[in-house]
């Protein structure tokens, strides 16, 4: 048994796409992760992702972006500009716990602040799930930690799961019967897990937890990459002040701004694989299917040969950058890549590309809503990375608003 560490770009590209290598990152996080999309292999996860992609059409991705998110964040935001102060972490979970829940199939049927609070402190604990195995806390503390995980998935089931899934079930039966038609149906995860017209083996704790998943994977991410993203920026500004205006007045600009701290800061620093079989990796290594496969996804991200003697800084005017790649491997490569990567990061603009039309993505999107309201580092307060875990991780980022 031994530890096979990748870190060339190339390398981890091709290494990525080999079909016999399964994910590995999870694993201490079963209490949620277990036989989710992300941690399915082959024709399990083949079968799975077709019933899914439904949710995620490009569509999707458009809407969510130009008719529920803006006015979910002006309404987040608008408390925090009155007060004049707020904090990136906290305002990221606030505006998007609506949106991933959405689309997860959680419904909110109280919409009161104490209850975004609750989901906000759900998603919390759920994030757990996908970063306990690079937590550094005594052995413990890391028991400690998972049951806060299943005492999280119990509330989550008893308050919000069970009460969405029986009202898409009376939807369904309903559809069945020819009450209502198609467009009735709620378009999110959980209904399709439920209709499954693949006749996916798809038991009640199975669907439980691909929910917890997509309500997890929808927010969690994007908000610790926003954090990431307003911090390259604020600093950006501080070098030279006159970008500042650029930014506000630029998207595109803003939206490559964004893709550059995707590049530098992925969201989990490596990616773990297993073999399902002797066989040898792009670098020449020989691995067994006792072998860890570490893709080092922050050093990969970072080769010079491949951005430029520069890799490690962060430069919005890059020019040196992979084929349709400014971010990087950081949203993985072939059947593993992120979903809801679109989502996030939006499309890459042409020459031609119109800034009125074009997907920026979640992050680019809130990012200029900060701008905008003249978001700047508290100089009161200093922003706090956790030091709890291998993650690059802020726990707050307070700033000030100036408009």
């Amino acid at each position: 048994m031994s530890t096979i560490t990748v870190t060339g770009y190339k390398e981890a590209q091709q290494t990525l796409s080999l079909p016999d290598l399964t994910q590995a990152l999870y694993d201490e996080g079963a209490a949620l992760m277990s036989d989710v999309l992300v941690n399915l292999h082959g024709e399990d996860h083949k079968s799975r992702r077709a019933l899914e992609m439904k949710v995620f059409r490009r569509d999707f991705f458009s809407y969510y972006e130009k008719e529920v998110l803006p006015p979910v964040v002006e309404e987040t935001l608008r408390q925090f500009v009155a007060e004049g102060k707020g904090d990136v972490v906290e305002i990221g979970y606030r505006a998007m716990i609506g949106l991933t829940a959405d689309f997860a199939g959680i419904d909110r049927l109280q919409r009161t602040s104490e209850e975004t609070a609750d989901l906000v402190r759900l998603l919390r604990v759920f994030g757990n799930a996908a970063t306990v195995g690079q937590f550094k806390g005594t052995p413990q503390e890391t028991e400690e930690l998972k049951q806060l995980i299943v005492d999280g998935m119990r509330e989550f089931d008893e308050r919000f799961f069970g009460p969405s899934v029986a009202r898409r079930e009376a939807l369904l039966a309903k559809f069945k019967n020819g009450e209502i038609g198609e467009d009735a149906l709620p378009r999110d995860i959980l209904t399709l897990l439920l209709r499954n017209e693949l006749n996916l083996e798809l038991p009640r704790e199975r669907i439980l937890r691909e929910t917890a998943f997509y309500f997890l994977a929808g927010a969690h991410t994007s908000i610790h990459s926003l954090s990431h993203a307003m911090h390259e920026i604020f600093t950006l500004c501080e070098r030279n002040p006159a970008e500042r205006e650029r930014l506000e007045k630029d998207v595109l600009f803003l939206q490559r701004c964004v893709h550059e701290s995707f590049r530098l800061h992925p969201s989990s620093p490596v990616s773990k694989r297993k073999a399902v079989c002797p066989m040898s990796l792009p670098t020449g290594d020989a691995a067994t299917t006792s072998d860890t496969i570490v893709i080092d996804l922050y050093q990969a991200n970072r080769q010079t040969e491949v951005f430029g003697e520069d890799a490690k800084s962060f430069n919005p005017y890059r020019t040196k950058i992979p084929s349709r790649m400014p971010y990087g491997i950081t949203f993985g490569v072939g059947v593993h890549t992120c979903l809801g990567k679109n989502l996030a990061a939006g499309d890459l603009p042409t020459p031609n590309t119109d800034p009125e039309t074009h997907q920026l993505g979640t992050v680019t999107l809130l990012a200029r809503a900060f701008l905008a309201h003249g978001a700047r580092p508290d100089p009161s307060q200093k922003a706090e990375q956790d030091l709890s875990t291998e993650r690059e991780t802020w726990l707050s980022y307070p700033i000030v608003f100036a408009k």
